[in-house]
């Protein structure tokens, strides 16, 4: 996507984390990238466990954040499954 001049890049990460001053994410499909990120700049009500889709924002220095619940849900629902049916086994 592109906005006036810069080129908006979003990527999905997974809110691993809260530290004391830190929030942790790890990039959804390559857990070899971590973005830690300042919890005063980290701007939305996630959870740990939440998929989030997060963009750069250069005009404010920053990041933006959206919820990706639906797809959390998803996500969530078919860990359970997986989870239930090895207890079965």
């Amino acid at each position: 996507m592109v906005k006036g001049l810069f080129v908006v890049n979003s990527t999905k990460y997974v809110l691993d984390r809260f530290d004391d001053f830190f929030v942790v994410l790890f990039e959804k499909d390559n857990k070899a990238n971590k973005l830690v990120i300042l919890k005063d700049k980290f701007t939305i009500d996630a959870k740990e466990g939440d998929l989030l889709e997060v963009q750069v924002n250069q005009n404010k220095s920053g990041y933006d954040f959206k919820l990706l619940k639906d797809e959390t849900d998803v996500t969530r629902q078919r860990l359970l499954d997986l989870i239930e049916s090895m207890n079965k086994e």
